[in-house]
């Protein structure tokens, strides 16, 4: 571990101290600066707010909490013990978010963490929620969501009801979604069929490419590499990742 950061590092970040590139020798020296020993469970979701000066996890000991990325503080805890939480999301409403339910049903609750109240309730899947995601868009009140029960949702904020459902063929044993960079495309993987990418505005009419998974395993999460989306990282079932040409759906490296 190397607390001394080299000239490539350092002109980096200073270039774009707030977007720095990954590169070998900064992933090198990278070291933990603080710990927060805070859970009494695994933690199962992270997600950092839209400006990254915050994030959020939950954890198995049902607990929502906030962390000033800045000041490297915890500002705040919530409980739902009633429900359980996961996949936790900032939404691009100020002092909201979004998460998963894992007890008495698969409804997506939409919190007010400034005032610990619940805004709206999000009611339709039938299966544990496996993907959820605000619309990577800071302008948009939408959010995409996946189900065990082989569906995918897309919501606004302002409105119970989804937008659309989309019902996907073999994803009765779990779903993947996730939004690219632009917040225009939707990407769906079931199990380890294929993957398919969906245009937002016309979601039911199916998707517009896709390609089958080069592995029998089952995909457990997906993500668009940032800032350009031009890959697609998919989390396996063993631990392993494939990351693919997003153009191409063509498999890279695992």
């Amino acid at each position: 571990m190397n607390a001394v950061l080299d000239s490539e590092t350092l002109n980096v970040l200073r270039k774009d101290p707030l977007q720095a590139a990954l590169t070998t020798s900064a992933l090198t020296d990278f070291y933990i600066a603080k710990q927060f020993p805070d859970n009494k469970a695994l933690i199962t979701s992270v997600d950092f707010d839209i400006t990254g000066t915050h994030c959020i996890t939950t954890s198995r000991d049902e607990s929502l909490r906030i962390y000033d990325c800045a000041s490297g503080t915890r500002e705040q805890v919530s409980y739902s013990k009633k429900y359980g939480c996961n996949l936790a999301q900032f939404t691009t409403q100020p002092g909201c978010v979004a998460y998963a339910s894992t007890k008495i049903n698969d409804t997506v609750r939409y919190l007010s963490y400034e005032t610990n109240q619940f805004i709206r309730y999000f009611a339709g899947h039938t299966g544990m929620v496996t993907s959820l995601q605000r619309s990577p868009n800071a302008q948009s009140t939408s959010m995409v969501s996946a189900s065990m029960d082989g569906t995918v949702r897309l919501w606004n904020l302002d409105t119970v009801k989804p937008v659309c459902t989309v019902n996907i063929e073999g994803g009765k044993n779990g779903v993947a979604a996730a939004y690219d960079p632009s917040g225009m495309v939707v990407a769906v993987a079931a199990e380890s069929q294929a993957i398919q990418l969906y245009d937002v505005r016309k979601m039911t009419k199916g998707p517009f490419t896709s390609a089958p998974i080069a592995s029998k395993l089952t995909v457990a999460g997906l993500k668009f590499m940032p800032p350009t989306g031009d890959y697609i990282l998919l989390a396996m079932s063993d631990g392993s990742i494939m990351l693919l040409d997003a153009f191409q759906l063509t498999t890279l490296a695992v």
